[in-house]
């Protein structure tokens, strides 16, 4: 045996009895639970570890270390487990292969320190590769595969205590192709696996990422709805403290507007998805109706007839009249729109629609993509679809939107409140159909020199 070889034998030899005689006295917790796992697996990363693999580099490299050409174990931990080699990590190294007690070389990382220690390999060696290794590469997992790669090159073949048989004449060829097969297989196989769980894994969270995106979004605009509601609604107090005494009828209307406000935050809180927006947007609309007839009758005038919220901006609240309505694409519709809007119109200006934000713009709410149909769906129950026709919200809610239990009242597909609140179908209190206005029946248009699909920024 060559004089260098005896040296490595010899060296491995004494590191193996040193660390023996040495493991019993300080092997702690940490260096028991390494050793432990490790002679199930040749790679443990303890879940407290900081830095730390993932799951695919995991899988990456102990697909490496099947196909290593020596036994290489590999431990990651947290940096508590340094304390028990007195803050040296090639001695915590050391008591691991004690411990363990196989033939190999051991890398361990602590805390971000890297230690390695070797009976197979000459004295220093495993140390000194570690440290080229983790030198090279900050990456934990690339430095890791780095370090078994030297120390598969140090190695040369795996140590054998006896000479291999000879196999018979003329099986040697077809022995060595057989197990190269097997290699190849079981490599192409770890490799399809570790490029599926990849994929996965990067599928799932670009999923995660945009399903969030767009529930913000969505949540954005209920938000906004709840607000705006809650301080129309201090603003009407203050004016019906002055006759709260003489006018039961206004204040027990106001109560119902709130009572509807919480119930829309109820639903707020619990919502998790897009499609849990509905009942917020129908709780919405009913207490904007209820704070309508509120102020009416505080104001000694009849309260308003049950309809649709205005199509231009549901904060507008209850609809006066429907009128004709030609989208920028599309066919013409009847839309219901607010005593404000119908002036408007009437003047020959465009009502300025709402606008809700989607990705980096705002743009009408008509416009939004398919996550705000239920927000949308909830103001204005199975009618909902026909008013936005030709949009994709208006596809995403002819395809299925069941929404919540819309309580407006009137015209193209609206429902009577009772109906709505009990299933009871009252004939009176609904208004179904178009009717004359001051000005007749209106057919508008957006303007063709405004930009509708940009958005303010």
């Amino acid at each position: 045996m060559p004089r260098g070889a005896r040296g490595a034998v010899l060296a491995g030899l004494v590191l193996c009895l040193l660390a023996a005689l040495a493991g019993p006295a300080w092997a702690g917790p940490w260096v028991d639970r390494a050793a432990g796992n490790l002679r199930d697996d040749p790679l443990y990363v303890n879940p407290s570890a900081r830095p730390t693999l993932s799951l695919p580099e995991q899988e990456q490299i102990r697909a490496r270390l099947a196909l290593v050409g020596t036994p290489v174990f590999v431990a990651i931990l947290p940096g508590q487990a340094l304390g028990e080699a007195g803050g040296d990590a090639n001695r915590l190294a050391g008591l691991v292969a004690a411990s363990v007690g196989r033939p190999g070389t051991y890398l361990v990382v602590a805390g971000g320190e890297e230690g390695a220690g070797s009976n197979t390999l000459a004295q220093g060696q495993a140390a000194n590769r570690a440290r080229v290794a983790f030198r090279r590469h900050p990456q934990l997992a690339t430095a890791t595969m780095d370090f078994i790669s030297r120390v598969e090159d140090a190695a040369g073949t795996p140590p054998a205590t006896a000479p291999p048989p000879e196999p018979p004449p003329g099986q040697e060829d077809s022995d060595g192709n057989t197990v190269l097969l097997v290699l190849l297989a079981v490599a192409g196989v770890v490799a399809l696996s570790v490029l599926l769980a990849l994929f996965r894994d990067s599928r799932s969270e670009r999923r995660s990422i945009r399903g969030a995106t767009q529930f913000g979004e969505a949540r954005a605009a209920a938000q906004d709805d709840l607000e705006a509601l809650a301080d129309d609604l201090r603003n009407l107090n203050v004016d019906l403290q002055a006759e709260e005494a003489g006018n039961r009828q206004a204040v027990d209307q106001y109560t119902r507007a709130y009572e509807y406000l919480e119930r829309a935050e109820q639903a707020f809180e619990q919502a998790s998805s897009p499609a849990d927006l509905a009942p917020v947007s129908s709780a919405v609309e009913s207490g904007r109706y209820s704070m309508a007839a509120a102020r009416a009758l505080f104001e000694r005038r009849d309260p308003p007839k049950r309809r649709p919220p205005c199509f231009f901006d549901t904060r507008h609240g209850p609809s006066a009249n429907d009128i004709g309505w030609e989208p920028p694409h599309g066919p013409p519709r009847p839309v219901p729109a607010c005593a404000a809007c119908m002036r408007q119109i009437a003047a020959g200006v465009q009502p300025q629609p709402r606008r809700v934000r989607a990705g980096l713009r705002r743009v009408p709410f008509y416009e939004a993509p398919p996550h705000f149909e239920s927000w949308f769906g909830g103001y204005f129950g199975g009618a909902a679809a026909d008013l936005v026709a030709g949009f994709p919200l208006g596809k995403a809610l002819d395809d299925g939107f069941v929404g919540g239990r819309n309580s407006s009242g009137g015209g193209y597909g609206y429902l009577p409140v009772s109906y709505a609140d009990t299933g009871v179908l009252d004939s009176g209190g609904a208004i179904t159909g178009e009717r004359e206005s001051d000005s007749g029946t209106i057919t508008i248009q957006e303007d063709p020199d405004e930009d509708q699909s940009a958005g303010a920024r």
